[in-house]
Parts: C-alpha cells; structure tokens; sequence
C-alpha cells in the first residue's frame, strides 16, 4: 500500500477521529458509536486514512480491533494531532464571544466628550461584560464609519442626510454664544443675529456637526460668518476665546466653564438654534449582542423619542 500523504494532502479531523476511536473502544462499532455515524462510515475513514499512510492501522477478529504496529507509532500523535484541531474550535469560538461584547462605537465631539462617558458608565453598571471602543470625530466621520461597518453605532448632532439608517433621538441641545468672561458681551442676556459679524468668529472645521446647524441658521437669518480660526476640537476653541472673540458652541461643552466663571454662553434672541442629538445604527446586518444590549438601553434611559430615517 503506498504512502499517499504530504504537507498538501494532509489526513482529516475526521480520519484520524474514527481510528483513535476505534482503538479507545476497541472496535470499529465502538467508533462509530461514540462518532454518531454507522459502521460503514468509519470503518470509510480508517480505511481512507490507512490509503493515506501507506499500511494497515488495524487488526480485527474475534477480540475486535487493535493497532498494528504502525497503528501504535501513530495513535498518541493522532490524539495530539485531535487535540489541536479542538483548540482550533475553542479559539475561534472565544474569538466570536469576545466579538459579541465588544461595543463599537462613534461619536461626534459634543457627544462623546459631554455625555457618552456618563452613558457608558451607566451601562456598563448593568453589563460589566461588554467592552466599549469609542472613536471621537465630527459627525461626517461618524456616518462613514458607521456606513463602513467599523462602528455599530454612532452618535451625530449635524444635519448629514441618513439614508438607510435607523435613528434614535438621545438628548436635545441649544448653541450658544460662548465669549470668555473679560468679553463685553459676556454680561448679555441675549444677543441679536445682526451684531454676530461686528466680532472675531472662530469656528469648528468645516465638516462638524456643530458648525453646520449654526451656518444653516444663521444663513436662514440672512447672516453670514467668516471664520478667522476653525479648529477641530471644542477645547482648542475655549482656549482661543481668551484672546477675544466668540464661538457658537453648545451648552452642554461649556458647563464645566460656566460653573467656574471662564466662560459665557449667551442665546441668539432671534434665531433658533436647538437641535437634536440622536444615536445611529445600519439596519443590516444584524447588530452584534453588546450592540442591540446598549441600543435598548438608550431607548429606555435617554430621549425616548425616535426619529424616522430620512428616505
């Protein structure tokens, strides 16, 4: 019987199963019992697996079925061989577990920095076991990621179209003028629209969320900004402020701010610049289990108030 096997032919999971069956049992019955196949299917393994190693595996009679010589050189590297296979299975089913608590997330500036963390703390109060990843970009990003698959859910507070995409309205938030406290506006209770381009702008870039509700406001108002400074981030905006001139940025990034008297946040008397801030998920494939988890939760614990898709 010539040898058959090679690197590139190696024997199967399958062949090597049935033998060290059939020698831990003693017969090629026992193996097929233990396998849950009929006696014909393993007796086709072993067969298959002799073919490939070039000698007979097995002697049978009357005392049912032992190894030959060749069968004892290669039974403990077949269970060895059997062993591997099963650690194969095992990695890869701890892979898919560890993927199925892993939370992949995106956020735009004003939600991830300002309220998510606390969110997270929350729900992960009641889901130790899921691991949050979280990304902080500007509302653009945060749909590329989520329509790219690297997120499952993502958090805007722009005016990006949402074709395809299911939404859920997390919280509600006001822009504001925000100046530091030296400013002369800073002791205003409001401002007009008008009086906006008689002081220095600076502004978020052009693809954050935040910037586009105010310029789309502000342009409905019949009032245009030219920004002398566009930064990616709010914290560099608030530092910027202390050399002069004004920014519109939301409430909720300025708290901390206020409480500690550095900066103002005065409303716009004459324009409207309330916005909602939602959570984004595709509707295929199907979300992972973390993911689903945490969407329930925002459904009962933020807003609570869903918002279609635009079509």
């Amino acid at each position: 019987m010539p040898t058959t096997t090679s690197p590139a032919n190696p024997p199967s999971g399958g062949e090597l199963a049935a033998f060290v069956a059939a020698v831990d049992t003693g017969s090629v019955q026992g193996a097929a019992d233990s396998l849950q196949l009929t006696q014909s299917a393993a007796t086709k393994r072993i067969q298959s697996l002799e073919r490939r190693l070039g000698g007979r595996l097995l002697e049978r009679g009357r005392f049912g079925a032992r190894p030959t010589d060749l069968g004892r050189l290669i039974y403990l590297p077949a269970k060895q061989a059997l062993a591997q296979l099963e650690s194969v299975n095992q990695a890869a089913a701890a892979a898919h577990a560890d993927a199925s608590l892993t939370l992949r997330l995106s956020a735009s500036h004003t939600i991830g920095e300002f309220l998510l963390p606390d969110w997270l703390s929350q729900f992960r109060a009641e889901r130790p076991d899921v691991h949050p990843q979280l990304e902080i970009v500007n509302s653009r990003g945060v749909l590329d990621a989520i329509r790219d698959g690297r997120s499952e859910i993502g958090f805007v507070e722009g005016l990006d179209e949402l074709d395809g995409l299911e939404s859920l309205t997390v919280a509600r938030d006001e822009l504001v003028v925000v100046v530091a406290t030296g400013h002369r506006w800073a002791r205003r209770k409001s401002i007009a629209a008008r009086e906006l381009p008689s002081q220095t702008y600076l502004s978020r870039e052009t693809a954050s969320g935040t910037r586009a509700v105010a310029t789309a406001a502000l342009s409905a108002a019949g009032v245009e900004l030219t920004p002398t400074l566009e930064a990616a981030s709010a914290e560099s905006l608030k530092r910027a402020l202390v050399a002069g001139g004004f920014t519109l940025m939301s409430r909720l990034a300025i708290s901390a701010e206020q409480r500690a008297g550095t900066l103002a946040g005065i409303p716009i008397r004459d324009l409207d610049l309330g916005r909602e801030l939602r959570a984004v998920r595709r509707r295929r494939p199907a979300a992972t289990a973390a993911a689903r988890s945490f969407w329930r939760w925002l459904t009962q614990h933020t807003t609570q108030n869903t918002a279609p898709a635009a079509t």
